[in-house]
């Protein structure tokens, strides 16, 4: 579903922003074959006041010079003196017959009532407009005829310059421009596929985890199902150990009962129903009475919980007293589990000031939970927090979801604070929950 979902949104990203792009070419490319038509008209009237230049000043026109003119520029250049060709017959061969197109080109400016064959009335110079001229094969021109009085009479000038090589080269650039379209097209379509491609892995992700905790979650459910479906054949066949089988059967629904609930918890958070009745705590005193709740449990067990604490108090922190408290109950809940009969498990707090804080120093309460258990691996450390994981010295314990660590982590997270694990320095595991304290000011005026 992933894949399909990103290549729809690249789909659409690159059809989307490349018609965006293609919109921008288009326009570039109309403004710029306007330039180019600009361009060609403005070089086409210099080439028609060179000539006349020329012309007028009595200067010798030579076959040479008419020669070199037409072959650079793609013109046809007919002149006549008093109504007499010059004995000039080009330098290349259009499409269409040169005097074919002499003549339409001339019949364009008698049009305009400008007659190259006549003396002209009066003593400026005539000259028509820019027009068109299309060859018997489609082959188009620019065209202007001027007819200009002289001392023995009067000259006359028949000018064309082929479109045709101005369309190429306007063509050729509408081909370049078409190139840069489908390179940018091609190059958006990358970008869209990278980009879709960050913004789906959250979801990526989300969706990997729900179906890891499906699948966990029916791996779970499926034990004590398992040993309820057998206690009730086997109360079945053998009714005088009903008891026993009753009692399996209670206990499993008791161990379902607790992972529903805990599953319904972390779907809350998921949710983000979860609430919190904060109050302003005393953490000295909140410490001191979880030690006091789990120190018998712990000496049932054989471990000794010990509880360190600094001489001054410890800041006031906005909290859930009950959640705070759930908190430690699964980390101490956890140490007690992996730490060997008579060794310890310390809880410890301290107070830190965040740096991080540019505005005012604001402290961080630092707690902590080491035992002396056997410790966790690097890859345990990356995958504490997943639900449903557990490391391999964890499996033997039934009891053991894998999810009090993740409610824990929820419940932190919650207070806006952090837990993280390392290593303890008597070998075991040590959990470090950072949670904000009140800021002094608020504390005092309380």
């Amino acid at each position: 579903m992933i894949k399909r979902l990103r290549r729809q949104l690249t789909a659409l990203f690159t059809i989307t922003t490349g018609l965006i792009l293609t919109l921008v070419v288009i326009g570039i490319l109309v403004i710029s074959a306007r330039e180019f038509n600009k361009k060609n008209l403005d070089s086409f009237q210099n080439q028609i006041l060179n000539i006349t230049s020329r012309l007028q000043s009595g200067s010798t026109v030579s076959c040479t010079w008419l020669s070199r003119l037409e072959s650079d520029n793609r013109l046809i250049i007919h002149i006549e003196d008093n109504g007499r060709p010059l004995l000039y017959h080009g330098s290349w061969t259009p499409d269409t017959r040169r005097d074919t197109l002499i003549m339409r080109a001339r019949e364009a400016a008698m049009a305009e009532r400008i007659d190259p064959s006549s003396r002209p009335v009066s003593s400026s110079l005539l000259r028509s407009s820019v027009f068109t001229v299309t060859g018997d094969s489609n082959d188009t021109y620019l065209g202007s005829v001027l007819v200009l009085p002289t001392q023995t009479g009067f000259q006359s000038l028949t000018l064309l310059a082929s479109k045709d090589s101005m369309g190429f080269g306007l063509f050729r650039q509408g081909i370049l421009f078409l190139l840069l379209n489908l390179a940018g097209i091609a190059a958006l379509m990358c970008v869209s596929w990278i980009l879709v491609g960050k913004s789906l892995k959250p979801l990526a992700e989300s969706q990997k985890q729900q179906n890891e905790f499906i699948a966990a979650a029916s791996h779970e459910l499926r034990a004590p199902l398992a040993v309820i479906r057998s206690s009730i054949c086997a109360a079945r066949t053998a009714p005088d150990q009903r008891e026993k089988f009753m009692a399996n059967i209670d206990r499993e629904c008791s161990r379902m009962s607790c992972l529903v609930g805990d599953m319904l918890l972390l779907a809350s958070a998921d949710t983000g129903q979860w609430s919190l009745r904060t109050s302003s705590l005393d953490m000295d005193t909140l410490l001191i009475s979880i030690y006091e709740r789990f120190e018998p449990l712990y000496q049932d067990k054989g471990v000794c919980l010990k509880l360190d604490l600094p001489e001054a108090s410890l800041p006031r922190i906005y909290g859930d007293e009950n959640r705070l408290e759930q908190i430690f109950a699964v980390l101490l809940d956890n140490a007690l589990r992996y730490t060997p009969k008579g060794r310890s498990v310390t809880v410890a707090a301290s107070v830190q000031t965040d740096k991080h804080l540019l505005s005012r120093s604001r402290s961080i309460v630092c707690l902590t939970v080491s035992d002396q258990g056997s410790g966790m691996d690097d890859e345990t450390k990356k995958h504490i927090f997943n639900r449903f994981y557990r490391g391999d010295s964890a499996r033997s314990h039934k009891q053991n979801y894998g999810l009090g660590l993740s409610i824990a982590k929820e419940l932190v997270q919650l207070h806006k604070g952090t837990i993280s694990v390392s290593d303890s320095p008597d070998g075991g595991a040590c959990f470090l929950v950072r949670l904000p304290a009140v800021p002094e000011s608020h504390a005092s005026s309380r």
